[in-house]
This record gives structure tokens, sequence and C-alpha cells, in this order.
């Protein structure tokens, strides 16, 4: 016959390695290569007008794709109220490294987490001027992404690797 404290120890050994096991289910995972549908997400453009967003789920995260008018795109150049108005700072692929960071002046994908503390921003269009706001500590960026001087984020909203697979569609890849 087993005694009750060797009983609860067992007891409480069982539970442990239960608990062990679970919290070691998403550590082992990561290091686990992703599968391909994981990795890269379709996106139809097509409908879009200028002004609309789309917002989709990838990897975690939300991309916000945004279509630019001719008049947006025209307002995009360096300026001095930018706090990184060439996007040397901040995390982008080459193909971005533009005045209008992205592909195509017309559509504009960036991650919608705040580049201070990733608080999700809103896209905000008042008296033809569009943005995005962090409703958290106020930071703006304009319609490229790029942050304003003075903000609490000191870099400019995170471009994800992408590309065009045909005229409407956006492939969104794992770089």
């Amino acid at each position: 016959m087993i005694d009750r404290r060797t009983l609860l120890t067992r007891i409480v050994a069982g539970f442990s390695l239960l608990g062990l096991a679970g919290f070691s289910v998403p550590f082992i995972r990561s290091w686990l290569p992703a599968f391909k549908n994981e990795t890269i997400l379709d996106v139809d453009v097509g409908g879009m007008v200028a002004g609309d967003i789309k917002v989709v789920r990838w990897l975690g995260r939300n991309v916000m794709v945004v279509r630019r008018d001719r008049t947006q795109v025209q307002r995009l150049i360096a300026s001095d109220a930018l706090n990184d108005p060439d996007s040397l700072l901040s995390h982008q692929p080459d193909y971005a490294a533009n005045n209008f960071r992205s592909r195509k002046p017309e559509h504009l994908l960036v991650y919608a987490n705040c580049t201070h503390l990733g608080c999700e921003v809103d896209f905000t269009a008042v008296d033809g001027l569009a943005g995005f706001r962090c409703p958290c500590h106020r930071s703006e960026y304009d319609i490229a992404g790029r942050v304003e001087k003075g903000a609490a984020a000191k870099l400019n909203l995170e471009v994800p690797e992408y590309e065009y697979i045909g005229r409407t569609m956006i492939r969104l890849r794992k770089g």
C-alpha cells in the first residue's frame, strides 16, 4: 500500500509534467518550419477605389491596404515635418525606399501596429488629408505611413514583403 505522502507527490509530479508539456508545445512549434499556406496571402484589390481601405489578417497581425488617389500621391514629398522622411531608419523592403513607400503609388500596404508600443493605428481622412493615427499616444503618420516629428513613435509604419501577381492581386509573403 502506498502511503499518503508518496501518493500526493506522484499526483503533483503528474500535474507538473502535464503543465510542462502544455507550455512547451508552442515553444517547440516555433522551431518547426511554417507551412506555405501560413506564409502567403493573396489580397484582391480590384474593387477598391481611391480612399478605400482593406484590413487583412496575416501572420498574426493586421495589414492595412490603402488605395490612394493622384492628389494624395502628389503630396508625398519629403518634408521637414516628418521624423524619418526618407525611411532610412524604418523597417521596410528595398522596393519601398521611395516617397510613396510601395511598389505602385496607388496602393500602400503597412502593418497596422504603431512603432512606439504596437497599438493598432486608425486610418483618418479629414479635409482631404489622410493618414494614420495611434489612439494610445497620439502618434500621427501621413498617407505613406511616415511618422510626424514630435510623435511618441520614432519609426515609420512597417511595410510587409509583397508582390503583384496580377493587375488586381497582391501576394503577401514572408521575406
